[in-house]
């Protein structure tokens, strides 16, 4: 750990791996939750014992921006049951038994989709179940629509108060150093770069961005990607990706504007600026022009053997994902999600859902007990604060209850990455004491409204 001379975040050493992206075959039987991300559960299209095909929708979104739920197997829907998710909280979902013959639906393809109204592309977006990482996962159709809503009208006037996506920045290296999904994902584009030219060239047409940004990792070598950006006179912003949590959306939000993003109670791209994962621009461009929906990820295994990246169909079980990795041995933790922002889970008897970049896993004699010693107001936490908070200060106020002090000290202002739980010599759990915080005062808001 160095952070003698470094502020805002701190240096993690980059995970390596093969560079290669390994095809895990569908399984036999997929879970799909009907929540997947934020929002409202999707509301079931389809009825137990009916048969499917691969990309049949199985759900359709709970709200006009909500997305699309598709079967990512062929066979049969046998069952609703119910999920138990890291976060604590219980959800259905629909389990499909396969038949072995790994049947598509056939696709209505439009060779030119930039013709259709943005209207249209935004509902080829929700349809095809596209979803924003970064944070907060979301439907993509629903940060955009959020994006752009009004942010309210002048009395005097009646007039509304818009504040337009002035950028979007495309992200092509994962925001943490421990993953290589986009990385891996950036390399296999090469010169074939007219499915990112097309979903670009679509979330521009919808948002009407001024300036559009490529976020490449300062050691990534990307000559195709370079000279799309040249030929449409975009921005290439390279960051160090060793330097987290610099890829961070609010932190890439700061390098592309030159300000400081209002993270307090609104999301970065309600501030005039969209911060998108190559894969979902990607995704975006399959949605409109295919319309292929989303019934794979591309998802991180990091553990004891090393690293690699794998593209599994969604609801393929974490155990078979894991096993593919060779990693199924002498695991004492399991973190879905990276080292530093991710959520531990208890059982690989879960499946792969749009949310979760990686699976981490730690063995035995890596797994270590919290403590939560006393702070010693040492001040690592607030030299290495990328948002400029005291955390040591913010954790002490949530772990005594009082929640009007955290908020008066900026609480909703953290972007959870970490980097202050990282540095603690007393092991503090200082990201969940935050969480508590947030949680008992948006339940008290409500409980009171």
């Amino acid at each position: 750990m160095d952070i003698s001379f470094f502020s805002r975040g701190i240096k993690l050493s980059r995970q390596v791996t093969s560079g290669k992206i390994e095809q895990i075959p569908p399984s036999e039987r997929v879970v799909l939750p009907l929540q997947q991300g934020s929002g409202p559960p999707a509301e079931l299209s389809i009825e137990i014992g009916d048969a499917v095909e691969v990309g049949q929708t199985l759900a359709r979104g709970a709200s006009n921006s909500g997305a699309d739920l598709h079967a990512s197997i062929s066979g049969e829907v046998t069952a609703i049951e119910d999920l138990h998710f890291p976060n604590g909280t219980t959800v259905k979902a629909l389990v499909i038994e396969g038949d072995g013959k790994d049947t598509w639906i056939e696709p209505d393809r439009d060779d030119k989709p930039l013709i259709a109204s943005p209207d249209e592309l935004l509902e080829r977006i929700r349809c095809g179940g596209v979803i924003r990482e970064g944070g907060e996962t979301k439907s993509l159709a629903q940060v955009i629509d959020e994006a752009m809503s009004p942010r309210g009208h002048l009395f005097s006037t009646g007039s509304t108060v818009a504040k337009p996506v002035r950028h979007i920045a495309v992200r092509f290296a994962d925001q943490d150093p421990h993953l290589n999904a986009l990385a891996a994902l950036t390399a296999t584009i090469g010169d074939e770069t007219a499915d990112l030219d097309l979903g670009v060239k679509v979330l521009a047409a919808i948002t009407g961005a001024e300036q559009i940004h490529f976020v490449l990792d300062n050691k990534q070598n990307s000559p195709g990607v370079d000279k799309l950006a040249e030929e449409n006179d975009y921005v290439v912003l390279r960051l160090d990706a060793a330097n987290y949590p610099d890829l961070s959306s609010p932190m890439v939000a700061r390098a592309v504007s030159g300000k400081e993003p209002d993270t307090a109670f609104k999301r970065v791209h309600e501030n005039g600026i969209l911060v998108l994962d190559v894969d979902t621009v990607l995704q975006t461009a399959l949605a409109v022009r295919d319309r292929r929906p989303v019934v794979d990820r591309l998802i991180t295994v990091y553990g004891p053997a090393g690293a690699g990246v794998f593209k599994a169909r969604l609801g393929t079980p974490l155990a078979d994902i894991v096993s593919a990795a060779g990693q199924e041995k002498n695991i004492g933790k399991m973190v879905l999600g990276g080292p530093m922002k991710g959520l531990a889970h208890h059982t690989l008897d879960f499946p792969l859902t749009k949310e979760i970049p990686a699976i981490t896993l730690f063995a035995q004699n890596q797994v270590t007990l919290a403590v939560n010693d006393p702070c010693v107001g040492c001040g690592l936490c607030a030299m290495v604060c990328p948002i400029r908070l005291t955390p040591g200060m913010l954790s002490r106020y949530c772990e005594f209850s009082s929640w009007d002090l955290a908020q008066e000290a900026h609480l909703f202002s953290c972007i959870e990455c970490g980097c202050c739980a990282y540095v603690c010599p007393a092991g503090r759990s200082m990201v969940q004491f935050m969480v508590q915080g947030k949680t008992e005062l948006l339940s008290t808001r409500r409980s009171e409204s």
